[in-house]
């Protein structure tokens, strides 16, 4: 039998086709600007991107040069983050979020409630969000002032994500990640069984969120904050998921580094011998680098084996970052950041002298900034 057509016959010309394509387009182009974050030329969130792989397309310092340090009224664990102008942001435990020029000049100091020790995160235009041990995360517009906030019912020492739709994501003691709308609002908020302490939500290619809890799981959630699958780990989890195109990186607490499918199976699992609470970074040949309470960074092949192990004299607690060359940057509790070859060997290290929890950023110019419990950011550079 045939089927009658009950639309009207509509012909169009192909001026008005190639023209309405267009728009939408453009349209759909406007719109993923507005909230995608520029990595091209800034350091905008913690690990650098959505995916958290801590790998840069910039050129990091050639030698261990301190070009300068900028005072702050407490420690800093925080990580910084730097603007497409090389403005760099960063939290200090006094609830202070400093903005610093490329040259070491503060620029202005929102004075918050509580503690800041996770990064703060920027968006294109110019609003930088961040969470506080009160429970309270903000968006401070870029003259300083409070867009909005939002209460948690935990402590927040994680960093945020921006999703592309302009989504706000963060973790809380309360054992929630929450989403939150550009303007303030929650969306949702997923619980899991136990705090979520420093993991971040880190984003896949796909829209896929990823968080590690307390509870001993990573989760894979739906851009609706529905499950889509979870893993069992051996031990807590503090660290912040790394995504690859086809793998999550993940350690747990009791120094247990896995390898993910994105369908939630387990490709591999390697034992660090030791606790950490560092988050691993991926390479440009996913190699996947960590440190380890013991003091080593480790390099580990993307089949799992073990590539070299560097050996620092105190805690890593911070996660590394690789630069364009290949070059992996890394602090330790021994007051030392370390700039280390692709091989393992040592290409320099500067002295700061005191334990170093936060991780460093580096910006297009080759600036590294990183941030030390005796209260101050550090520029390391030519």
């Amino acid at each position: 039998m045939k089927m009658k057509n009950v639309y009207p016959r509509v012909t169009t010309h192909p001026f008005y086709v190639t023209t309405i394509v267009v728009f939408f387009l453009y349209s759909t182009l406007l719109l993923c600007s507005i909230y995608a974050q520029d990595t091209v030329s800034s350091f905008p969130m913690y690990r650098y991107n959505l995916q958290r792989t801590g790998r840069v397309p910039f050129v990091g310092p050639s030698g261990n040069n301190i070009k300068w340090s900028v005072s702050s009224a407490g420690e800093i664990w925080s990580s910084p983050v730097v603007d497409a102008d090389g403005v760099v942001y960063v939290g200090s435990t006094d609830g202070s979020l400093l903005s610093i020029t490329p040259k070491g000049k503060v620029l202005r100091t929102f004075k918050g409630d509580d503690e800041i020790f996770g990064a703060p995160a920027l968006g294109v235009d110019g609003v930088v969000y961040f969470g506080s041990a009160s429970g309270r995360f903000c968006a401070i517009t870029p003259d300083g002032k409070i867009k909005w906030k939002f209460h948690a019912a935990g402590a927040i020492h994680s960093s945020p994500a921006i999703g592309n739709n302009g989504v706000v994501y963060f973790s809380s003691y309360d054992g929630k990640l929450y989403a939150v709308s550009a303007n303030g609002k929650l969306l949702w908020s997923y619980k899991t069984m136990a705090s979520i302490m420093t993991s971040s939500p880190a984003i896949g290619q796909d829209g896929t969120i990823y968080i590690g809890s307390w509870d001993k799981h990573l989760y894979a959630l739906n851009q609706d904050g529905t499950l889509r699958w979870n893993l069992e780990t051996e031990g807590k989890i503090d660290a912040t998921p790394a995504v690859s195109s086809s793998t999550i990186y993940i350690a747990d607490m009791l120094g247990k580094l896995y390898a993910v499918n994105l369908d939630g199976t387990l490709k591999w699992r390697y034992d660090l011998g030791s606790r950490t609470h560092a988050s691993p970074a991926i390479g440009a040949d996913e190699t996947v680098y960590i440190g380890t309470q013991e003091g080593n960074l480790f390099a580990i092949k993307k089949d799992g084996a073990l590539k070299w192990k560097f050996k620092t004299d105190n805690s890593i607690t911070a996660s590394p970052t690789i630069d364009s060359n290949d070059i992996i940057y890394v602090g330790s509790w021994d007051g030392n950041v370390y700039a280390i070859n692709s091989d393992g060997t040592l290409k320099w290290s500067a002295t700061l002298g005191n334990p170093l929890l936060s991780s460093p950023a580096i910006d297009s110019r080759g600036t590294l900034y990183i941030g030390c419990v005796d209260w101050k950011l550090y520029a390391v550079g030519q």
